[in-house]
């Protein structure tokens, strides 16, 4: 290891802080292999890489690699916890884990050891001791608002609350943002000639939001309603469906960039009658925004199935099968109930055909499910684990959020803990064209929705390419979603009352006979012609709710 030149070392502070990166690379490159050079020059060359938005997957991996080596010779917190930032980007958590829980046996009380143990398991999926260290960090630092809605939302991901012990969270944790509100009520607001309404949302691209969103805005009555967009989405994620989203609001506004003041009084400055939240506790989500009063009505919809707990939010949009009559006091916004789903998908372009050839040869059932990973809750995969392991059949599994190989491990794992075997666990890789992603559904004989969390865009995707979806009854607006779904299709023998049903139902349409008759063409025909996609009886009704609302506003 050399020794250190200080007039490097200043050389390289001067352009880690201008952010002149390829001059600090050219700097170091020149003395030799960086792995040879003292500790600190090794730290400024890693930073260089991590602080570079050009460092790709593989850049970071290898600043990550840097960072350990100083962190192993000097015992350098600051480069663990570099390591910690740079995980959360490439998703590969194998090297820095062990580094973390062995720091946090020798202090526990650091709160970016505490964050980064909760933030990884996550990421992974492992959403019990997610919240297990989110709340010692959050119980420490009540002050805290990076990551406190990833938090609240991992609770959504379990079994053991009810929806009263969730509102319970939202109310005590939330503090922060209720405590921050400056507007509790509009000035002296105006009535418009039409019913202005705004869609706050980070997800106007190729999104399950967009998914659901679009139907809506294709046929909403623009006599009645001026739509306007307020994108927090970076410009560089842009694409056909935010250009259509574009193409039909009165007004689009980029707020990506924009501090929440500015974002609070340029929406007030609008005199909205409603503004509707499509992201809940969501990545992209502008709470603060929503806490203050930006309109006369605030409703929540789409984005995120369940309350927010918090003030100023005044609906939440349901339907019948999601929130029961008696129920209502459970959610701390009033429920707007739609008579018949909550959210109506539009049929994609380029729809695949129906998989009417079956491979005959095929003595594998298979099982399937494209639910982003984090829905696999310790409760779904024991329950898999035991139809695979009873049956010899197989089960498929893609995720649409970015995946790494630590999380399919990590995956991998919980089942092979439960004796389920290699090849009976098959990870399909992302598509980039929905028609494509929607052909992988020839594969699948039966999906499985998750539990507590099921699917909502998948089981749509699943029924329309006309394979069933067995799915578990809920307890809260949430975990109901797949009950409304299939209640809607008029199927009901495949909503599960437990997990005995659950598996016994499983195995009830491993055969062919049984499984025929909810499956193939015919299914697709029935959901085609029921509430599921009906977007113009949806937006019809959507309509209705909203005017019903605005009348009770005091003129």
């Amino acid at each position: 290891m050399s020794d250190l030149d200080k007039d490097l070392v200043i050389k390289l502070q001067k352009f880690l802080t201008e952010k002149q990166f390829k001059r600090l690379k050219y700097e170091v490159d020149v003395i030799g292999e960086i792995k040879d050079q003292h500790p600190l020059i090794i730290f400024y060359y890693a930073s260089s890489i991590a602080l570079n938005i050009n460092s790709d997957n593989e850049d970071l991996l290898y600043a990550e690699e840097l960072f350990e080596k100083v962190y192993l010779l000097r015992n350098d917190l600051q480069s663990l916890y570099n390591m910690i930032a740079i995980s959360f980007k490439t998703k590969c958590f194998k090297r820095v884990f062990p580094h973390i829980l062995k720091e946090y046996e020798k202090n526990s009380k650091d709160n970016n050891l505490i964050e980064g143990i909760a933030k990884i398991n996550f990421f992974l999926g492992n959403n019990v001791e997610a919240i297990k260290y989110f709340k010692i960090f959050f119980d420490k630092n009540p002050n805290s608002i990076n990551y406190l809605t990833s938090f609240i939302s991992a609770f959504n991901y379990i079994s053991d609350i009810d929806q009263k012990n969730y509102l319970k969270v939202c109310e005590k944790y939330l503090k922060p943002f209720v405590n921050n509100i400056k507007y509790d009520k509009l000035i002296n607001p105006k009535e418009n000639k039409k019913i202005k309404i705004g869609f706050l949302s980070g997800d106007l691209k190729t999104h399950s939001v967009s998914f659901f969103l679009k139907g809506l805005i294709s046929n909403i009555n623009k006599e009645k309603f001026e739509i306007i967009f307020f994108s927090n989405l970076d410009i560089s994620e842009y694409d056909d469906y935010t250009i259509f989203f574009k193409s039909f609001s009165n007004q689009w506004f980029d707020i990506f960039s924009l501090e929440d003041d500015l974002v609070i009084e340029k929406i007030r400055s609008l005199n909205l009658d409603v503004l509707i939240d499509l992201s809940g506790f969501f990545k992209g989500n502008r709470l603060q925004v929503i806490v203050n009063r930006c309109a006369k009505i605030q409703i929540g919809w789409l984005g995120y199935n369940n309350s927010l707990g918090i003030k100023n939010l005044d609906y939440l949009i349901a339907d019948p099968n999601l929130v029961k009559s008696d129920e209502q006091n459970q959610y701390y916004e009033k429920i707007l109930f739609l008579p018949k789903i909550w959210n109506a998908m539009s049929i994609p372009k380029d729809l695949p055909n129906i998989n009417v050839i079956k491979d005959t040869n095929k003595n594998i059932f298979s099982f399937g499910s494209f639910n982003n990973y984090q829905k696999l809750s310790n409760e779904t995969i024991k329950v898999w684990s035991k139809i695979l392991l009873d049956t010899n059949s197989q089960i498929y599994l893609k995720s649409s959020i970015m995946e790494s190989k630590d999380i399919k491990e990590n995956i991998l794992n919980k089942f092979f803990q439960r004796g389920v075997k290699n090849s009976q666990v098959i990870f399909l890789d992302r598509t980039d064209k929905i028609s494509d992603h929607l052909k992988l559904y020839y594969k699948i004989d039966l999906a499985l929705d998750t539990f507590p969390y099921p699917g909502v865009t998948t089981s749509f995707e699943a029924i329309l390419m006309g394979v069933p979806v067995l799915t578990m009854r809920g307890f809260n607006l949430n975990s109901r979603c797949g009950e409304s779904i299939l209640k809607n299709i008029a199927l009901p023998e495949l909503i599960a009352q437990d997990k005995n049903d659950y598996y016994e139902k499983a195995i009830h349409f491993m055969n062919k006979n049984n499984l025929n008759k909810v499956s193939g063409l015919k299914l697709r025909e029935k959901a085609i012609s029921s509430p599921l996609f009906d977007t113009v009886t949806f937006a019809k009704n959507f309509e209705n709710i909203i005017e019903w609302t605005y009348n009770k506003i005091e003129k």
